[in-house]
């Protein structure tokens, strides 16, 4: 059973973006998987996850997270990154700023897991105490232990 951290790698997490609108701040977090040895296809991944978030409706959450997420065999296992603004993202059409935007792509087989670490992930960055001590978290390894101990919760 893999957990979070085997697929959201401390490289992976951007807790400054610099981007000011979603669009931007998906392909600033997208970078960082550029020369990911589990990325088949750099270009291909890119093309997959923003064709499938063209279907997303981003003023229907009311979460201050987004979460980009594709099937696509140009990974070869579970492929997680994040991305953070403290000042938030706004997305024209919706009150809430966003904060954490999340990347996520995996093949096929690997299902369960996909599901099972999205929806942990889901959980804690939808409780608003748990994303503001997500906000204040200062490196990358906190980040990601604060993220993998709401997952096992």
């Amino acid at each position: 059973m893999n957990t979070l951290c085997d697929s959201l790698l401390s490289k992976d997490i951007k807790l400054q973006l610099k981007a000011t609108d979603h669009h931007d701040a998906l392909e600033e977090i997208l970078s960082t998987l550029r020369s990911d040895v589990r990325v088949r296809d750099w270009e291909e991944l890119r093309s997959a996850l923003l064709a499938n978030s063209l279907k997303e409706n981003l003023l229907d959450s009311t979460s201050a997270m987004l979460l980009y997420h594709c099937r696509t065999e140009n990974v070869s296992e579970l492929v997680l990154a994040a991305g953070r603004s403290t000042t938030g993202i706004v997305i024209p059409g919706r009150e809430e700023r966003i904060h954490l935007i999340f990347v996520a792509a995996i093949p096929g087989a690997l299902n369960n897991e996909y599901l099972r670490i999205l929806g942990a992930i889901s959980r804690v960055c939808g409780n608003p105490m748990a994303m503001q001590e997500q906000l204040g978290v200062e490196n990358t390894a906190d980040f990601l232990a604060f993220l993998e101990k709401g997952c096992r919760s």
